[in-house]
């Protein structure tokens, strides 16, 4: 079975590396703030969500690649964010530039929602 895998900030860097697994045949789902910018991507293949948290509720692994710890924040939280709608099992490949949370509050949510482990 291949992975589903999920893709939320699809700007400059974002969307290159959307791009290359998509190139390389995985089914990918991808949310961005701006849809349009994403258009190149959905020619391609990628199936467009309305939400980061319809795209943790679609794929197997979710990567993020976003601006700064705001916008992290706003990919994360529930209403919409990936946390409401993150799946036991699934895996998060963050790799956004964001400051080193050392008290521990970006993990707090996280935390929050227990994931099953094999």
């Amino acid at each position: 079975m291949t992975a589903t895998l999920g893709f939320v900030g699809l700007g400059a860097m974002g969307g290159r590396m959307a791009r290359r697994l998509l190139d390389a045949g995985y089914a990918l789902c991808g949310y961005n703030r701006t849809a349009a910018k994403a258009a190149d991507l959905v020619r391609a293949g990628m199936t467009l969500t309305g939400s980061p948290r319809e795209v943790a509720e679609r794929a197997d692994i979710v990567f993020t690649m976003v601006t700064d710890d705001t916008a992290l924040e706003a990919v994360t939280r529930p209403p919409e964010g990936l946390l409401a709608g993150w799946r036991p099992g699934a895996i998060l490949v963050e790799i956004s530039v964001i400051a080193v949370a050392g008290d521990g509050t970006r993990q707090k949510p996280a935390r929050q929602k227990p994931a099953r482990r094999k």
